[in-house]
């Protein structure tokens, strides 16, 4: 069951690590921009708040459907470690 649940945050990031790792220097944004800071800093700049929620329900979005793919995986596998 922890497995499972552990997949779905795979998309989940430290957004205070990576926050605080590039203190707003653009040098670094290819090397730790993730989907956290992403939102963060497009609601920040842009103002879009749209697009940052888009954003926020595809990480979601894709989590979910990780966990549902994980557990068919393990129902197929053994039915008693399934969560449902």
């Amino acid at each position: 069951m922890m497995t499972i649940l552990g997949i779905g945050k795979i998309f989940n990031s430290d957004f205070g690590l990576f926050f605080q790792a590039t203190m707003d220097s653009s040098a670094l944004y290819p090397v730790t921009d993730v989907l956290d800071t992403y939102v963060y800093r497009a609601l920040k700049v842009t103002g879009d708040v749209g697009m940052s929620s888009a954003v926020g329900f595809y990480q979601s979005v894709v989590g979910f459907i990780l966990v549902l793919t994980a557990n068919t995986i393990i129902r197929k596998i053994d039915k008693d470690s399934a969560m449902f």
